[in-house]
C-alpha cells in the first residue's frame, strides 16, 4: 500500500517536515506500508524549507534586520540553476519579534527587501517568495526601500498564503492588524497609510498577504500565485500522488481559512481529481469547515498528537475499519 504523507506546519508545534515525520512514525508503529513523505506549504512560513527538501538545494545566510529594525541573520534557499526560494518572515515575521511588546505602527518588512535582493546579488534570476507570516502591515513600504528595484531578467514570484485585498474590511489591517496587536486606532491608522501608497494592485486577490507585501510585489512585477498551489506543483506533489492508495495532510486548525486556498483543500482538491482517498489531521477541526471538506470526499481527523494520529488512522485501516 503506498501512503503519501503531505501535511502543513502545526504553527507553534510542528514544522511541516517534523508533522510528516510525526505522522509516518505513529503509523509504522502498526504497519509498514510503501510511506511518501511531501512536506508542503502555502506561502507563509515553511515555503523555502519545503521547496529545498523537495527540489534540493542549500541554504544561504545573510544579513538583514527585523520587523523592529535590528540586525539578524537570515536565511533563503538556493535551489540552483539560477533558483531561489525564501520567506519573508525569516527576516520580518512574528517569531522574530515575539520578544517585545507589539508595535504595529513601528513594524517594516525592511529585511524581506533585503534578503530578496542578496538572492538577486548572489546571481538568482527567478525567485519564489513566500509572502505569509509578518510581524508588519507597511504594504510593503520597507521591503520597497531595502530592494529597491528589480533588475532586468530577474522574475520574482508571490506565493500568497491568503487571498484578501489590501485595504477595506477585508484588507491587512482590518483583518490581520489586531492579530499582530493593533488596537482599533491603530487599524485606522494603518489603512490611511496603506492608502496613501496608492498601489495599483490594492484591489487585486492576496495584495492583503504579509501586510501588504502582496501587493507591493505585483506592483514591482512579481507574478501573483496562491501560495499551497505553487508549492504543490513545485514539489511534484501529483507525481507522488499517482498511483497512491491514501493521502494524510494536516494542518494546525482546520477552519473557515482552510477552505481559502490553505495547504489541506488544495491537497483535498486534488486527492478528488486523481480518484485518491483523502483524510485532514488537525489540532482543531471546526464542524462547517469539516462537513466542506466531506463535500470534497476528504474525512477529518481531530488530534493535536500526529504521531497517534498516525497510529490511529493505520490502526483502524489494519481492522478493517472505515478511516
Amino acid at each position: 500500500m503506498r501512503v503519501v504523507i503531505a501535511p502543513d506546519k502545526l504553527k507553534g508545534t510542528y514544522s511541516a517536515d517534523q508533522a510528516a515525520q510525526a505522522l509516518a512514525r505513529g503509523w509504522e508503529s502498526r504497519r509498514q506500508d510503501d510511506l511518501r513523505l511531501v512536506p508542503l506549504a502555502d506561502g507563509g512560513e515553511g515555503t523555502a524549507a519545503a521547496l529545498l527538501a523537495a527540489r534540493g538545494g542549500t541554504w544561504r545566510v545573510a544579513p538583514a534586520h527585523d520587523a523592529r529594525g535590528r540586525p539578524v541573520e537570515a536565511r533563503y534557499a538556493d535551489l540552483g540553476g539560477g533558483q531561489a526560494a525564501l520567506d519573508v518572515a525569516e527576516a520580518c515575521g512574528m517569531w522574530r519579534v515575539a520578544d517585545l511588546a507589539p508595535d504595529p505602527l513601528e513594524s517594516t518588512s525592511l529585511g524581506a527587501g533585503e534578503l530578496i535582493g542578496r538572492a538577486i546579488g548572489d546571481g538568482c534570476t527567478r525567485i519564489i517568495v513566500g509572502v505569509g507570516g509578518t510581524a508588519t502591515t507597511d504594504g510593503g513600504a520597507g521591503l520597497r526601500q531595502g530592494l529597491g528595484s528589480v533588475p532586468e531578467g530577474v522574475s520574482l514570484v508571490a506565493a500568497l498564503d491568503v487571498d484578501n485585498p489590501l485595504l477595506g474590511a477585508t484588507g491587512a489591517a482590518a483583518v490581520y492588524g489586531p492579530q499582530k496587536g493593533a488596537s482599533p486606532r491603530q487599524v485606522a491608522e494603518l489603512e490611511r497609510r496603506l492608502a496613501a501608497l496608492q498601489l495599483t494592485s490594492a484591489g487585486r486577490p492576496g495584495a492583503g498577504a504579509g501586510g501588504g507585501i502582496g501587493a507591493m510585489l505585483m506592483e514591482l512585477g512579481a507574478e501573483a500565485v496562491p501560495g499551497a498551489r505553487l508549492v504543490l506543483d513545485e514539489v511534484g506533489f501529483d507525481r507522488a500522488l499517482a498511483g497512491a492508495d491514501l493521502c494524510i495532510t494536516g494542518e494546525g486548525r482546520i477552519d473557515a481559512q482552510t477552505l481559502r486556498g490553505k495547504v489541506v483543500s488544495a491537497v483535498a482538491q486534488r486527492c478528488r481529481s486523481g480518484g485518491v482517498t483523502c483524510i485532514a489531521v488537525g489540532g482543531i477541526v471546526e464542524v462547517e469547515a469539516a462537513a466542506a471538506l466531506a463535500e470534497l470526499g476528504t474525512d477529518t481527523l481531530q488530534q493535536g498528537d500526529l504521531e497517534a494520529a498516525g497510529a490511529e488512522l493505520a490502526a483502524r485501516l489494519l481492522g478493517g475499519g472505515r478511516l
